[in-house]
Order: C-alpha cells, then structure tokens, then sequence
C-alpha cells in the first residue's frame, strides 16, 4: 500500500479504544466488497440477501455463518465469490467487522447521508482540526510562506490574476477583502461555475451551431460579485421562470439547465434527444449540487448508494414537462429574448479600432497610385493582340459509384454508362499556369437537360479542390474562398439553391438552376483562399460531390477551367479586365481591383481592417436583441415514466415528482415543483450540499477537496480527510446565509491555508494531512490570464459577447472541412480574459490543456505535464505577445532596472543577484546572436534589442514559479 493510501485509510479509521463507526469502517467494506451483489438492485441481487439494509443485514447476521464466509479458504464458500474478481478480505478488515458485531451490530448511514454537525471549536476553525488532527501523527504546520508568495497565492485564488501592485504592504485581512470585492473575484469563480454548467458557444454534436447563451455567463459574474447567497443563486438557476416579477437577469439564470449538448443530426429521433436533455439535467444536478453519481440509476437502482430508479425518474419529472421537443439550433425553444448592456462597450472598442484602420487602409489605397498607373502601362503593351484569362483543365476523369466519364478535345466531360442515385467526379489534371487563382466550372446540357436523373434538374452538393504528387497517394486539400454563379435559387438555409452551399460539405444544401432553362449552360466561378502555386510533380483534383438527399440528380455534362488571374476575374461572371483591355476597353475600376489583389502593401491594410470590420459586425449583432436558452413550463405537463433499461422508449412504471427519501425529507408547505426542489437542495435537511459546495471551494484553493472525488460522495467516493472540519465549514456555511465570501475568507485566513508550501519531508507526500501549504500547476486559463496581466496588454472589461484568443491556423476548419474559418479577434477583444474565449463544443480552445470539454458536466480537476504543454507556453501566439509587450516596458526603463522590473512584472519580486546573473548572461548572449544575425530579428519583425529582450521575458514568463501555485 502507498504512503499516501496508507494515511487516507489512517485518517478514517478510529483509535482500537474507541466504538467502530459504521458510516467510517463498517460501510465501506460492505459497499466495496459486497453491495455489488446483496445491494439495492434487485436484478443483480444474489440468494435474496441484502447488506444494505440494517432489516436484511440483521437477517443475514442471524444465520451466524457471516463470519465463516468471509474467511473461509473454500473457494466454493468464500465472500465475495472469486468470480467477482474481489480479493480476498484482509484481516484488519475482518477484525473490524467482528468488533462491529460484537458491539451489537450498529447501524448507521453513510457519513455524507448524515447531517453534518458543528462541533465547537477553540481558535480558528480551520486550524483547529487541521492541528488536531497533526498532532497525532506528531506533527505541526509548516511556517507562514514569505509574503510576497501568500499576497500572490490569494489572488490568483481569488481574482485569479497574478498582484496588480507588488508594493502593496496593506494587512493581509484588508488586502483578502480588497480582492473579494474586486470584480475580477466574479470572473475568477464562473470559470469554475461554467465548467460545472458545461458552458458553451455552441451546441456540439456533427452540426455544433452557434448559440447566444453567454448573457447567463455575465449574470454568473454578477451573481457572485453580488455575493448572491448560493441558495439564492440555486433557486434562480432552478426555477427564476417560477418566480414572481422575476427580473430579466433572474429569467435567463434558468440557462444553466439548458447548457447542455443539442443534438441537430439529421435521422435522430427530436423525443429521444429531448429525453437525453432532461436526464443530462438530471445528472448535472446530482454531480453539482449533492455529490452523487445520479447517473447509475439511469438503467438500474444504484448498486451502492440508496437511489432508486423510481427515484431517479421521480427526479426526472422536475424537467420532464418543459416546453422543448428536443430540437437544435434555432428551433431549441424556449427561448427569453434579452439585450446584454455589455455588448455596447465592445462595439465601441470595435468601433474605435475600425476608425483607427480605416485611414490606414485608405493611405495604402492611394500609395498604390503609382504603382497601378505603371502596372496598367505594361499591360496595355502586353495585352494588345488580346488576352485570354481562363485556360481549359484537360485530364484524366474518374467517378466514384460507375459512372462512365469521358474529356473530349474541347474540355468537356460527357457522363455516360450507370447512372447511380448519388456520384462523386473528379478530373485529375496537371495545370501548366503560373498559379491558379480559380476556377470556372460549366454545367453543360446533354440531350436538353443538366442531368442524367429524371427531372433533367442537377444538384452539385459540394466540390473539392485538391493537391497530389504523381505516384503519391496523400493529398492536400485547398482552400475556397468563395463561389458565385449564373443563377440563385432562393430558398432556406439547408436547402438546394446557392452556390456557396458547396462550399460547407453538407450534403443537405448545394448547388442546383431548378426553376432556369435546363438546355442552356450554368457557370459557377469559384475563388481559392490564396492562389495555388503547383510544383512540376504535382497535379490538380478536382470533385464534384453530388449526394443530395433527393438523389438522381447527376451531372449530364461539364467543363473546367482555370484562371491565373485575381479579382473581379474570379469573383464576377463575364469578360475579365485583364480581357476588356485586350479589346481595347479600359475599365479602370475593375483594373485597379485587380492590381490591388497582388499589391501587398495594400493587402495588408486591408486585410487589418477587413478583420476589425468584422469583429464590429460581429458585436453590432451581439448589442441587439438575443435567444437565450431557458426554461419554461408548458401548459400540459407530460407523464414521466421509470425508462425500463434506460432506454428512451421503453416506458415502464408512471412516477410523480419527488425525491430520494434517504437523502432528506421534502420542506413542508412547498410546491413540488422547480421552485420546491432548488428549496430542497439548500434545506438545512440536505446533508450534501452545503459539504459539496465547501467542497467545491476548498478544491479551487488547495488543488484537491477534502473530499477527494468531489463528483462521489457515495459510497465509492473517498472520505474526508478531515470529516468534522468539512462539517464544520458546511454548518457554518449555512448558519451564515449561505454567504459565499464569508466561506472564502474563513478558508483563506486560516494558518492552514497561508502555511509555506515547501516540501519539509516525505511523511506526507500527498498533503492529506494539510501539514504544508498547496502547491500545484495554475490551470491554463489562468496562466494566459496572468502573462496578459503581467505584459500589461490585459483588457480588463467584464462582460459581453465572446471574443476569439490567437490558436493555430485551421483547427476550425479541419475539424469541419472548412464549414467553420477560426478569424481571432482584433483590437482590445484580443486581450480580454480567457472566461470569454469562445469556446466550440467539438474543440474546445487549443490553449487550455487539462481544461473541461464541456460536453457533460465536470467538478474534478485534471493535471498532466506534457512536452506539448511546454510547446505552447513557449510558442503560443498570446505568449509571445505578452513577452513583446514585457520586452518594450523593458526597453523603456533605465538598462540597469530592466531584469528587476521583468521579475516584477511576472513574479512580483525581486530577483536575487544569482537569478540576475543568469538573466544578463542569457540576455548578453541573445544580444550577440541577434546582432550578428538581423534576420532572426527581421523573421520577428523586431530589431536585435527588442528580440533579445522578448527572449529573456519569455524565459521568466515559462519559469515554474510564474505557472505555479506556490
């Protein structure tokens, strides 16, 4: 056994003096050992016996052989039964249960299922116990950590930001209050809120839509900078739709029961999908608010812990009858249509930045002048005999279902032979131009018609536009900026139509002229994100999809060409400038378009502005009026069934609203209704709760709970480590109006807590004792937060629509095969805390490694160390910038302040003359390589100085102690 099993085992169990603890050291071998098969669960049940009972246990002690099974050496009599694959029980455990009987056999609960009770205490609450608890293993605390650690450690703990002012030498208790009071304490609690929620910007599944649900994101800030009294806060998110003169904010706090996952796959049944919404409510609730993995009862009662599955469908009629049919998207009804005040000051930030780079753009527009006119002059030269812009793609022609493909001289592809409900064609060609900046596809009739299929109507679902070396079989895919044709079928979203429909790969919209002539050609011009450069070995692909849903609708006939040409040449069907020119006609406008495409002085402010000019339309958007996702009762509830094997359309028993009965009893005079449960949950009577709400808090500050699975306080969950100060804490907790704030300042007042974190010797390895202060990785959120901080780039705005952190180029869109483009924000939004990043369902952002997905609902906390981690730290984007910004402070200040004011900056300290000396060393080496090579410099776009200086600042932002909590 391990040291760190052996001390949890020895903080659980009782001195030999004492009276064996059923809920400590009898439970806990009977659930580990025997529940599984003489549980709850009647069809798992073994022999009709039950050790979960104290009627049944008495029953199976009576027989007098309880003893002789458990130690036994007959495998044919032995408990548990080897087939079970238990080991055998060990002898302390044996001793135990025979000291246990022969005490007369006690029953009792588990320690979670009694209510906690506020034992009193001499001093500070906290030390008290943790002390006590020391002193049997011959122990004391560790000394107070230095203060600039401590002053560090509170606020990330609180603000999770690094000190704003490392002179700040106020008290520490005004200091603690300062913190609670800042609004950054509210940002600092919903990261950990949002993760429990399985907060999102979109509803994940194949579709992952976007959704406008972060207005709930800015009500939890508020809540808890208000100081929102958890049962309080609860009851809002439970039920504010109940409430009378409910305020706007207190109507969309409902949310929090519709963060769920929204499933908008096509061929789903919408009632099983709405019934997985409700069991995911079901089971959030239970991992949040009690502890308590709710969702083994989905299928069966659960094997240890005394739930039902009538209980846990009982459970399920809370939320059985909200007014939703289990639809995604726009259609996930219903909806609490709210203005969020805080958008207004994001498009006054985007605004601003729009306005600063619109004279930017403008400027380089006109300094293309010149250029142009030169330009222009050399190809009038060029193209007086004419000109040709598009060039005909001849190749080899394959299909992918049988349908026969044959290229004419002409270009044209004439399909022939089979013709299946659905093909895919590609034409595979070598393209001797100097790039390609398009192509133009020609639906061509054959016989009077577009298609081979019955209507004679095609539909092109979506094409691809490919790169592959001769003899090679791996192939690149390129990029398509865009698509536009001779004709435009009005229609829905996800209906066959436009053009752009295939560009998403979604075979449910496309590309189709039903409604023009079918004897008459279609063209569709498509222009590539950036112009392909093609080596001599490689070749072109390009395919044509054409799988609709309707079927039979493939292309009799067509042609390809491409075009090496920018512009309007690839954006506007007819003759290209370029074209117009050779035939001696001078269209200035579209010529100076064109030219501007290929001048990147020009592109670049563009580009900038293009970019900012986005993000206002974007945020404009945001400050109207927006659909957040609430509940609602509906007028006709619906009969909630026990689900025979969990199985949505397997209806068993009918069961009425109601709860465990083992856990606490229902409040009198409450309506059992939303409003009734979230009374429930925060009654004194509700031993869980306010334990797993201490929990929760006590995690964030120390790395690990008090309980150590702070999503199990069942009976496979581990114990306290320290049982009567987490009761101490919950009672108090409650006693005190459930004040959040007053809960925190207990916990980070307390010796306990502001001891050194420094490792004094192995005896506790695990801290399980608390004999030293906490010592863990900050989570990756607040790592980016602090390096922001410390750069001084942080934008300190609270609230507002989401905004998009730096990430490496085309996760998005090769996750989604270009239906989703990844466009980081410009401006102030690039720097705002990591709580509005937006976060996509099927990935959430690339920089927060060991963060919740947010799929399902996640209170534990997960720490691993990777090579990739390290990688990131270093070679982030955001990391970078923030090293830049340190290095310009630096530049700024006197050369023999700059190493001071960086450790600082980062670890609001000063560096000792050792560290100073590694800092110049590393610096004064930087210097010299920079300097003797500019063009590491220049590949930066820094100068030697200023590069040297981002190096070093990049060193201190990767060094342990700035990623720790110390």
């Amino acid at each position: 056994m391990s040291k760190s099993l052996l001390l949890l085992t020895l903080l659980s169990l009782s001195a030999h003096a004492e009276p064996v603890s059923f809920s400590l050291e009898v439970l806990p071998v009977l659930s580990d050992n025997c529940l599984s098969c003489h549980g709850q669960d009647e069809g798992h049940r073994k022999a009709d016996l039950r050790l979960d009972t104290e009627s049944g246990a008495r029953e199976v002690l009576k027989s007098g052989d309880f003893i002789t099974r458990i130690t036994t050496d007959d495998p044919d009599e032995i408990m548990p039964p080897p087939k079970s694959h238990k080991p055998k029980l060990g002898g302390e455990q044996i001793a135990t249960l025979k000291r246990w009987i022969a005490e007369g056999a006690k029953w009792g609960k588990h320690w979670s299922f009694e209510k906690p009770v506020k034992r009193p205490v001499e001093g500070h609450p906290v030390d008290f116990f943790v002390k006590e608890r020391l002193a049997k293993e011959g122990l004391t605390l560790s000394p107070k950590a230095p203060e600039h650690t401590l002053r560090r450690r509170l606020s990330f703990d609180l603000n999770g930001l690094p000190p704003s002012d490392s002179s700040n030498k106020s008290d520490l208790s005004d200091y603690i209050d300062k913190l609670l009071k800042s609004p950054h304490f509210g940002e600092r609690m919903a990261m950990w809120w949002l993760d429990a929620a399985r907060y999102s910007d979109t509803d994940g599944f194949q579709s992952d839509a976007t959704r406008t649900n972060w207005p709930w994101r800015d009500y939890v800030v508020e809540s808890f900078n208000a100081n929102k009294p958890f049962d309080q806060f609860t009851l809002e998110q439970f039920a504010s739709d109940l409430l009378p003169n409910a305020t706007p904010e207190q109507k969309i706090a409902t949310c929090f029961h519709r963060n769920h996952m929204t499933n908008g796959e096509g061929g789903r049944e919408k009632e099983e999908s709405r019934i997985d919404y409700v069991i995911d409510r079901v089971n959030t609730m239970g991992t949040v608010w009690m502890g308590l993995t709710l969702g083994c009862t989905q299928c069966h009662s659960h094997k240890f812990d005394p739930i039902t599955q009538h209980d846990y469908y009982s459970l399920n009629a809370f939320f059985n009858s909200i007014d939703e049919d289990g639809a995604a998207g726009t259609k996930a009804t219903p909806y609490f249509s709210y203005q969020s005040p805080h958008a207004k000051r994001a498009v006054a930030e985007a605004q601003k930045l729009v306005d600063q780079r619109k004279p930017v753009e403008a400027k380089a527009k006109l300094d293309a002048e010149k250029p142009f006119a030169k330009w222009l002059a050399d190809q009038q030269t060029k193209v007086k005999s004419g000109f040709k812009a598009w060039h005909l793609v001849h190749g080899s022609v394959e299909s992918q279902e049988g349908t026969k493909l044959a290229q004419g001289k002409d270009g044209i592809v004439i399909a022939s032979g089979p013709n299946p409900k659905q093909d895919d064609y590609r034409l595979i060609a070598p393209v001797k131009l100097p790039r390609i900046a398009g192509l133009r596809l020609e639906v061509l009739p054959q016989n009077g018609v577009l298609s081979r299929g019955k209507t004679g109507e095609f539909i092109l679902t979506d094409i691809k536009v490919q790169v592959r070396r001769k003899g090679s079989t791996q192939i690149r895919d390129i990029a398509v900026r865009n698509a536009v044709s001779d004709t435009k079928v009005e229609g829905k979203v996800r209906q066959y139509g436009d053009v752009k429909g295939t560009l998403d790969d979604d075979p449910r919209n496309g590309w189709t002229t039903k409604g023009y002539p079918k004897d008459q050609p279609h063209t569709a011009l498509y222009e590539l994100a950036e112009p392909l450069v093609l080596e001599n070995d490689e070749e072109l692909i390009f395919e044509l999809l054409q799988r609709s849903t309707d079927g039979d609708s493939n292309i009799a006939s067509f042609r390809l060409s491409a075009t090496d040409q920018r512009g309007p040449a690839v954006r506007e069907l007819g003759p290209a400038p370029l074209e117009q020119l050779g035939a001696g006609k001078v269209e200035r406008d579209r010529l100076f378009a064109q030219f501007l495409e290929d001048h990147a002085p020009y592109q670049v402010a563009k580009a900038s502005l293009d970019r900012a000019s986005g993000d206002l339309k974007e945020f404009t958007a945001a400050a109207g009026k927006l659909n957040v996702m609430v509940l609602a009762e509906r007028k006709q509830p619906r009969d909630t069934h026990v689900l025979v094997r969990g199985v949505w359309d397997k209806k068993g028993d009918v069961v009425q609203r109601d709860v465990p009965a083992a856990i606490a009893p229902w409040p009198k005079g409450v309506s059992r209704d939303r409003l009734g449960l979230a009374k429930w949950i925060t009654s004194k009577d509700n031993p869980l709760t306010a334990r797993v709400f201490v929990n929760h808090v006590w995690q964030m500050f120390f790395g690990a709970g008090l309980v150590r699975t702070p999503d199990d306080f069942g009976l496979q969950g581990q114990r306290p480590t320290h049982p009567e100060l987490l009761d101490w804490l919950a009672v108090d907790f409650m006693d005190h109006g459930w004040n959040v704030k007053h809960l925190i300042k207990t916990i980070v007042t307390s010796e306990t807590y502001q001891q050194s974190s420094d490792l004094k010797d192995q005896t506790d390895p695990s801290n399980l004792l608390l004999s030293r202060g906490p010592r863990f990785r900050l989570p990756a959120w607040m790592i980016r937060d602090a390096a922001l901080a410390s750069s001084g780039l942080l934008n300190p705005a609270l609230g507002g629509p989401p905004v998009r952190p730096h990430q490496p180029e085309g996760v998005w869109e090769e996750i989604f095969m270009g239906r989703f483009t990844y466009q980081p924000s410009q401006g102030a939004a690039q720097h705002r805390r990591t709580l509005y990043a937006f976060w996509r369902r099927s990935i959430a952002p690339t920089f927060l490694f060991d963060s919740a997905q947010r799929r399902v609902c996640e209170v534990a906390m997960t720490r691993t160390n990777t090579p990739l981690q390290a990688l990131t730290l270093l070679n982030d984007e955001t990391m970078m910038e923030a090293s830049r910004a340190l290095a310009k402070r630096m530049l700024a200040a006197k050369a023999e302040d700059r190493l001071q004011l960086l450790y600082q900056a980062v670890l609001t300290r000063n560096a000792t003359d050792k560290e100073l000396s590694v800092l110049q060393r590393e610096l004064d080496r930087a210097l010299a390589h920079y300097r003797t090579h500019p063009e590491d410099a220049r590949k930066l776009q820094t100068t030697p100085e200023l590069a040297a200086h981002t190096l070093v600042a990049s060193l201190v932002l990767n060094l342990d102690e700035a990623i720790t909590h110390e």
